[in-house]
């Protein structure tokens, strides 16, 4: 053995011996920092570790790697690092959470660095190795638009009564058949649907004739004419219920059935296509929600075909920007995002400066586009709106990250304040409620809010805010993480609370009795497995089981998608990243961790594993 290999191999043990050093500082958080030094389990941790590390070290690696390994290696050891602390003990400014991180971060570095150069290989290692790889990539393309010839001008389920071609038309019918029948068996068991969530507020909302913007217009229209409709055919809430949760199951079979289809276009494995089927299909998180009546549900699988549109703009931008019922298309699309989520807008103006940068070669034609989009938008919520006499939604919803962190003040160090903080205070939030305070639920806090006087002036709170910012610094900053973890952080327990261990919200809420709907299952087996699921978290029992339910999982799975993009130069494909990023933006303004708010995360799962795959294929064309 060499020199240089004894080295390598020097380094590799001493990342292995850091890396489990700093899982046992993060458990001595809990006071259990003994529990894996004393055990068998940290030597097998020990030497796996070592070998990753080895095997990484044998092979070559260049100054690009490690930057680009080490800006993902260092921020998962951060989210790691912080997200240990603040599950424990609602802090990050744990002394033990920085040595945890200096000790993570070279593992973690060259666990992404492993992963990129598998993945990616070494792009600039030769002169001619950038020019060779964008070759490559044209070429990979040309293939594929020859390859599918027959069907480039599938854009999805509404273009198929256009252009399909029989085969396409028939895999299809096969996936949405597949998609809907699979959730045949959750509706009996919940029979006639999940009415949970928002529903109740919704639908008595339209009942008191006091119909605001707070939920989105079109699904609470849903839900309500549907519910119209039951009641005139049998005079019963629960028909209406049953109704309107085969038109969702309708809908949403017919909007992840394109997405199937697109990996089916685009020649992914079949273990990737047929995968994706039974993962949207199967997986309890996707049939509850197919069942349940939130909003999130048609939202999710409108961003899901959004993403597949980004990635068919991606590839054939030329033909997208020849085909005017593609573009039609496109703010058919965009719309919908925003009428079923209301921060849908706010994914879609995050995206614009991306397009617009992506597609400057048609600059003038994706402008117009994003006019129209925004256009639709001012049309809908203004004449739309005044025609059924909505009202604007309370401006305490944009507020969760103000209030919570100047509860968390007001709660954590009352004395510290001065008298005029705290009448500030005061002024904007009763006290009542910042006595309800919890730091990772901001609805006890947001309910004492008073958001129409924000919303006529601002300005005396935010003083208020950031007076005491200036002095309580970390406080604010653990406000902010412990009401966000939660999407980030891939070791994340399910409190318990007076309910149970809430995921998933399986049953219907009671609200009042012209509105109500209940419960009647038909497989009562079924159902109680799903009830604990979801209000129990029963999953987390089950190893590796566990974490396809965990939304940090997903969370790292986009980091490193978007890192892998970026360390290919795949800057066309790298825009499908934005509507994730900017809709992640949002929710860590929200008032609260929950699966549903990060579900367009775990339903998209096997298009970010589809642009993994793209990397790797193309990677190994080029070799």
């Amino acid at each position: 053995m060499n020199k240089k290999q004894i080295t390598r191999n020097s380094i590799a043990v001493l990342a292995a011996f850091l890396a489990v050093c700093g899982i046992n500082l993060l458990y001595g958080i809990r006071a259990e920092n003994t529990m894996l030094s004393n055990s068998v389990t940290v030597v097998l941790m020990f030497g796996a570790f070592a070998y990753v590390g080895a095997q990484f070290l044998k092979k070559p690696v260049n100054g690009r790697l490690l930057v680009y390994g080490a800006a993902d290696g260092m921020l998962f050891a951060a989210l790691m690092s912080w997200g240990f602390s603040l599950n424990y003990t609602d802090t990050v400014w744990n002394p033990q959470v920085l040595p945890a991180f200096l000790c993570l971060a070279p593992f973690f570095t060259i666990c992404v660095s492993a992963s990129l150069r598998m993945l990616a290989g070494l792009p600039g290692k030769e002169a001619g190795a950038a020019e060779k790889s964008e070759a490559g990539s044209a070429a990979a393309q040309e293939a594929d638009k020859l390859a599918d010839a027959h069907i480039s001008q599938a854009d999805g389920p509404t273009a198929y009564f256009i252009a399909y071609s029989f085969p396409v038309r028939k895999f299809y019918w096969f996936c949405f058949a597949v998609l809907f029948l699979s959730w045949v068996p959750v509706l009996l068991a919940s029979w006639p649907g999940i009415f949970s969530y928002d529903c109740g507020w919704q639908l008595a909302a339209v009942a008191d004739h006091a119909w605001t913007a707070h939920h989105p217009i079109l699904h609470t229209a849903m839900l309500w004419i549907t519910r119209q409709i039951g009641r005139a055919l049998t005079g019963s809430n629960q028909t209406g219920a049953l109704l309107y949760s085969l038109l969702q199951m309708v809908i949403m079979s017919a909007l992840y059935a394109d997405v199937c289809l697109y990996l089916r276009q685009k020649k992914a494995p079949k273990w990737l296509w047929m995968g994706a089927l039974i993962f949207l299909g199967f997986h309890p998180v996707n049939s509850l929600m197919a069942l349940c009546a939130t909003k999130d549900s048609i939202f999710t699988a409108v961003f899901a075909v959004f993403v597949v549109q980004l990635l068919r703009m991606a590839e054939y931008p030329e033909v997208f920007f020849a085909s005017r019922r593609r573009q039609l298309l496109f703010c058919v699309n965009v719309f919908f995002l925003y009428a079923f989520r209301n921060n849908g807008l706010h994914t879609f103006l995050f995206c614009i400066p991306f397009l617009l940068w992506a597609y400057r070669r048609y600059w003038k034609k994706m402008l117009l586009l994003c006019v129209i989009c925004l256009g639709l938008y001012g049309i809908y919520t203004g004449p739309v709106y005044s025609a059924l006499g909505i009202e604007p939604g309370d401006a305490r919803e944009m507020c969760s990250v103000l209030m919570q962190s100047a509860a968390r003040v007001y709660n954590l160090d009352y004395q510290g304040l001065t008298e005029e903080q705290r009448e500030g205070i005061l002024a904007m939030i009763d006290e009542e409620g910042l006595n309800t305070y919890m730091s990772r639920f901001a609805d006890p806090v947001k309910a004492y809010f008073h958001g129409s006087e924000f919303a006529e002036n601002p300005v005396p709170f935010l003083k208020t805010w950031i007076s005491v910012g200036m002095t309580h610094k970390k406080m604010y900053i653990d406000s902010f993480l412990a009401g966000s973890f939660g999407y980030w952080y891939p070791g994340d327990t399910i409190e318990d609370n007076p309910s149970g261990r809430d995921y998933f919200e399986y049953y219907c809420k009671e609200f009042r009795e012209d509105v109500d709907v209940t419960m009647e299952s038909r497989i009562p087996a079924l159902s109680e497995f799903y009830r604990k699921i979801g209000n129990e978290a029963s999953f987390q029992k089950v190893p590796v089981i566990a974490a396809t339910f965990n939304l940090g999982v997903y969370t790292w799975l986009w980091l490193f998608t978007m890192l892998l993009l970026f360390y290919a130069r795949q800057w066309r494909r790298l825009i499908v990243m934005a509507p994730f990023t900017g809709y992640f933006l949002t929710n860590l303004l929200g008032p609260v961790v929950k699966m549903r708010y990060h579900y367009p995360f775990i339903a998209c799962m096997p298009l970010m594993i589809y642009l993994i795959w793209r990397v790797y294929k193309e990677k190994k064309g080029e070799d």
